[in-house]
C-alpha cells in the first residue's frame, strides 16, 4: 500500500508510522515535498497514491502545494488526512470550489487574499495573536466519523494561532464537508470531515504527537484502513 506525505520536513518518519505497525500494514511512504506540487502535475505526482497524509508545519511556502494535493485528492476519491495545516489546507481547497474561486487563502500564507480560509483566533491591543497551546478538550458532532474514531479521547494537542473562518463553514457544507468537533467555547473549527468520501478527515490540532508506538491516534487508523480499501 503507497501512502504519499506530502512532506515538510524530507525522509522524516511519516507520522502514521505507529498506526501501520499496530495494523500490521507493510507502508510504502513516498515523500513529496509540497512546493514541488502545483494543479499540472498532481495528477502525475499523485494518481498512483493509496492515501494522502497532509503534515502540520510553519513553511507558509508549502501551503500552495498542500492545497493542491488536498483538492486532487477530494476531486479523486483518494482518502486523504490533514493534521494542523494539512487541514487548513483541506478546508481551503474545499472552499475555492465551493465558490468557483482560487482568490480564498490562508490570511498566514496568502494576506491579500479577497477571502480568508483561516484569521486570526484573537488580534490583542498590541498586535499580537492568541496562541494556542497545550491539550485542550473538545466537543465532537455526535454521530460523526471523527465522534466515531475518538469515543472519549475527546481531547487534542494544539499549537496554532488561526481558525477556520465562520463564513466559511456553509459553503463547505454544500459539498459536503462538515465540522464534526469544536473547541470548548464552540468558536474554533477543531476537525473537518466528509461523509460522501472514502475519507477525507482533518483536525486543527496535533493528533500525530498524541501516537505512541503500540498506541496510535484513532484518526491515523481510520486514514490507512481507508487507504487500504482504496487499494
Amino acid at each position: 500500500m503507497t501512502a504519499t506525505s506530502i512532506s515538510n520536513t524530507p525522509r522524516r518518519s511519516p507520522p502514521s508510522g505507529d498506526a501501520a505497525d499496530v495494523l500490521g500494514f507493510d507502508l510504502d511512504v513516498r515523500f513529496i515535498a509540497a512546493q514541488d506540487i502545483d494543479r499540472d502535475n498532481a495528477e502525475t505526482l499523485l494518481a498512483d497514491a493509496h492515501g494522502i497524509l497532509l503534515p502540520s508545519g510553519a513553511n507558509m511556502g508549502h501551503v500552495a502545494g498542500q492545497i493542491e494535493a488536498a483538492r486532487f485528492g477530494w476531486l479523486t476519491s483518494i482518502p486523504v488526512v490533514g493534521l494542523s495545516l494539512g487541514m487548513q489546507s483541506m478546508a481551503t481547497a474545499i472552499a475555492r470550489l465551493a465558490l468557483k474561486s482560487d482568490d480564498i487563502g490562508l490570511m498566514e500564507a496568502q494576506p491579500d487574499a479577497r477571502v480568508a480560509s483561516f484569521e486570526p483566533i484573537h488580534v490583542g491591543e498590541d498586535g499580537v495573536l492568541l496562541h494556542r497551546s497545550g491539550l485542550r478538550p473538545i466537543g465532537l458532532v455526535p454521530g460523526s466519523r471523527i465522534a466515531a474514531m475518538l469515543g472519549t479521547q475527546a481531547s487534542i494537542l494544539c499549537n496554532h494561532r488561526y481558525r477556520l473562518n465562520p463564513a466559511l463553514e456553509a459553503p463547505l457544507a454544500t459539498l459536503g464537508v462538515t465540522v464534526s468537533a469544536h473547541d470548548e467555547s464552540g468558536s474554533i473549527a477543531e476537525a473537518i470531515e466528509a461523509d460522501k468520501h472514502p475519507f477525507f478527515a482533518g483536525m486543527q490540532g496535533h493528533p500525530e504527537l498524541s501516537s505512541r508506538d503500540g498506541a496510535p491516534h484513532p484518526l491515523l487508523i481510520a486514514f490507512l484502513e481507508a487507504a487500504a480499501r482504496h487499494s
